[in-house]
């Protein structure tokens, strides 16, 4: 294990290239940390910080900062006190951060800080320091990430993930583990077999160290020569600190029951801000009168800070709505009044500009090829990667075969294979990297080889895909686009022919698409890649040969959030989507011969969704049917159902149908004629509506 200084303070290895002034610094630093740490415990005690947890034994780690340059970035999980104070965060930031205080211009500056803010669930934020990294990396810049995490977020697969992208991609990542002994109360020896954590980094074909991490000249060290090597391309390190958390987890955890007195004693004994104090003492850099008059100057300031914030006034209920995406869907406007009004506040107001306005339906012109709905796409994608230097499609099997489906086929020889990348198949690292991608600049533009393949990436898509832009007000953003080929028609195994696309309708900050026709497919494909929001782009199986029609050769957009009328009818209203609404159109024809007038509306954007045209249907039929292939119960189905009874109950003239799948899971080979909706399904459900 590296060490520079032993617990007395004594130079046992060659002292870093340090002057007396950073020396100094660095033990204000390392001070700074153990006073604040304690001023803000006390803080929370007095019932004016929710919660707090508690970074006392860990101050070295201030030394890792100091070896950052101004051009990195640190990734955090949430016990980083000492990291921000070597970064030399404004106590504000810190202060605000644990009062709870969302986002804002004076409490947390990420990109003046370059530090994230806190990730809750351990280990997600990994993939997002390597993505970032990769795009540092693709632009030249001289700018390092540090994936900051303690011991446990070691057993988590965002960290596998991570790990092996990395060492993979070589991206200038430094792997910062914070090994305090405990992940809240389970011990290292229940979290690995391992010899060491370090050890961990050689299947992933990099370095890993182990440093003293009560030892703030060592962590410098090793972070200098981490740095180093990630600065010139030779790839990541994996840095073990072996450190001490001489608290509980956290303010709610009470007394920790998980080591011994002895044990810590032991570790008592290695204290960093003893030993960092001990050596500039022997220097003649320190005296006691200095550190009593630091401790009674950060007293003052904290509560001086304290006092502030607590004074300003807090967020409305129009905060969320605001920052969630980058114009507010009037329907979540709705929701919105619609809460203010039944609590007796007043309405928030909108200028035009924060407005989701749904556009207008493009009127192409020019040439047009026939081509199916995989061609489409593929137009699409080459049109606009040849615009946009900044999109990046990633995947497993994106580059040299062109995708399962070769959607992304002759791309990776046209734009390199930096920007078309054949990834690990790892759908928590394809997601997560994107995330990173996103938040240093890039477009990405992620596939999942099916949808039903995208459940080990749920975490990364409602943790962080969705909540990028609110967690940051807009100061970080999203703009992914992850194409997700849905369905049946595929003759295969079970998780190839699931339709999930409700899952992501429920969740917030999320731009859900289903197209069902190459020319619906191409025009909402260019909108998603121009999207400042994140999009979910599901992409129907059966129907990616399966259509052929005519769509233009130049660029067009559909805007999000407008449905397609594709039948007109006076009797019933059918709303649908992907492969469903070629089935409605049969269902409606043969309907016809039974003197039944079908109205068919086709989706397209299942959020937000085009409330208008289907209430305006329902309030001229009188009859509503809803078919997709996903469930019945939550699906995409029953939130329509739900507001058309919300805002149209009296136009019905009938109880409202769902035809949908039967909640259980969808069926692959001989199972999954079963799973699809069928016209004959969609006939019976519209005489069910007819009949009342």
């Amino acid at each position: 294990m590296h060490q520079i200084l032993d617990p007395d303070g004594e130079l046992v290895d060659v002292a870093p290239d340090l002057s007396d002034d950073q020396l100094v610094d660095l033990l204000r630093k390392v001070l700074t940390a153990r006073i604040v740490d304690e001023k803000l415990l006390n803080l929370q005690r007095q019932g004016r910080i929710p919660a707090y947890y508690q970074s006392s034994g860990q101050e070295a780690a201030a030394g890792a900062a100091l070896a950052l340059r101004p051009t990195d970035w640190i990734f955090t999980a949430y016990r980083e006190l000492p990291l921000w104070i070597g970064r030399n965060m404004d106590l504000r930031s810190a202060v605000g951060f644990w009062l709870g205080i969302p986002d804002d211009d004076d409490i947390w500056d990420v990109h003046g800080d370059r530090i994230t803010r806190l990730n809750a669930t351990i280990g997600t934020h990994l993939p997002h320091a390597v993505g970032f990294g990769y795009a540092c990396a693709l632009r030249g810049e001289d700018s390092v990430t540090l994936a900051v995490f303690g011991d446990g977020a070691t057993s988590e697969s965002d960290f596998n993930a991570a790990m092996n992208f990395a060492g993979v991609w070589k991206t200038p990542t430094v792997f910062l583990c914070q090994n305090n002994q405990v992940a809240q109360s389970t011990t290292l020896d229940k979290q690995t077999a391992a010899e060491t954590l370090a050890h961990k980094a050689q299947a992933y074909g990099f370095t890993g160290v182990r440093v003293d991490g009560m030892d703030p000249l060592a962590m410098y060290q090793a972070v200098v020569e981490a740095r180093a090597r990630a600065a010139t391309g030779a790839g990541p390190t994996f840095i073990e600190m072996n450190t001490y958390r001489y608290a509980p987890h956290s303010t709610y955890d009470g007394t920790p029951v998980y080591r011994t007195p002895d044990d810590e004693a032991v570790w008592r004994e290695r204290d960093p801000v003893r030993r960092m104090r001990s050596f500039l003492e022997h220097k003649g850099l320190w005296r006691s009168e200095t550190e009593e008059q630091m401790s009674a100057d950060l007293g003052s300031q904290l509560e001086s800070i304290i006092d502030e914030l607590e004074a300003r006034p807090g967020v409305g209920r129009d905060y969320s709505p605001r920052h969630l995406f980058a114009r507010a869907p009037r329907q979540l406007v709705a929701q919105l009044h619609r809460e203010q009004d039944d609590v007796g506040e007043p309405r928030t107001e909108f200028a035009p500009e924060e407005i989701w306005e749904i556009g207008l339906e493009p009127e192409p012109s020019g040439p047009t090829r026939r081509v199916d709905l995989t061609e489409a796409l593929n137009m699409t994608l080459i049109d606009a990667f040849e615009r946009d230097d900044s999109l990046i499609a990633l995947g497993e099997d994106v580059g040299l075969e062109g995708g399962v489906f070769r959607v992304t086929e002759h791309m990776a020889e046209r734009f390199g294979d930096r920007r078309v990348v054949d990834t690990p198949l790892c759908e928590t690292g394809i997601v997560g990297t994107s995330v990173g991608m996103a938040m240093g600049g890039f477009r990405p533009v992620a596939e999942m080889e099916f949808a039903g393949f995208v459940y080990p990436a749920f975490d990364q898509v409602i943790g962080h895909v969705g909540r990028l832009r609110w967690r940051y007000r807009g100061h970080m953003t999203a703009p992914i686009v992850i194409r997700m080929p849905v369905g049946t028609n595929t003759g295969a195994y079970e998780f190839h022919t699931d339709s999930p696309e409700s899952y992501f309708t429920h969740a917030p900050g999320l731009v859900v698409v289903y197209p069902s026709t190459p020319y619906d497919a191409k025009g909402l494909l260019e909108t998603a890649l121009c999207s400042p929001d994140p999009v979910m782009f599901f992409e129907p199986i059966a129907l990616y040969r399966g259509l052929s029609e005519e769509v233009p050769v130049a660029p067009y957009s559909i805007p999000f959030g407008r449905a397609a009328m594709r039948r007109t009818g006076t009797d019933v209203t059918v709303v649908t989507f992907g492969p469903p609404q070629h089935e409605a159109q049969k269902a409606a024809a043969a309907l016809d011969t039974e003197g039944v007038s079908v109205e068919v509306i086709d989706l397209r954007t299942l959020y937000p969704w085009d409330t208008e045209m289907v209430l305006d249907s329902v309030a001229k039929t009188g009859r509503l049917v809803v078919a997709h292939e996903d469930h019945t119960s939550g699906g995409v189905g029953a939130e329509i159902l739900a507001t058309v009874a919300e805002q149209a109950a009296y136009s019905l003239e009938s109880p409202p149908v769902r035809v949908a799948h039967m909640d259980v899971f969808w069926g692959p080979t001989q199972l999954e004629e079963y799973s699809a909706i069928t016209a004959e399904r969609i006939a019976a459900g519209i005489r069910r509506a007819m009949a009342g």
